[in-house]
């Protein structure tokens, strides 16, 4: 289902199977980057992690929506002059 909050649109069924899929990509990185170096993790590792893979699920999430329900037309404010300077 699709909802939009304010102007931000969101699609929840696809952005739960994102979210998923980044925080297992998180947690097999901090396995690697504890497994082979001597880095130790700190509080502030997990929490910026966990709030910098909500966001970054949510980019996903956006290229990943249909384009039928993007807000703008083939013949927006850049479309006719921009092709217009690249063909001449």
């Amino acid at each position: 289902m699709r909802y939009l909050f304010g102007k931000l649109p969101f699609d929840g069924s696809i952005f739960w199977k994102v979210l998923v899929a980044v925080f297992a990509l998180v947690a097999i990185a901090w396995f690697l980057v504890l497994r082979f170096t001597e880095y130790t993790m700190t509080g502030a590792d997990y929490g910026g992690s966990f709030i910098c893979s909500i966001i970054f699920a949510y980019w996903v999430h956006l290229w990943l929506l249909p384009m039928e329900h993007a807000e703008y037309d083939d013949e927006d404010e850049f479309g006719s002059e921009s092709d217009e300077r690249l063909n001449s």
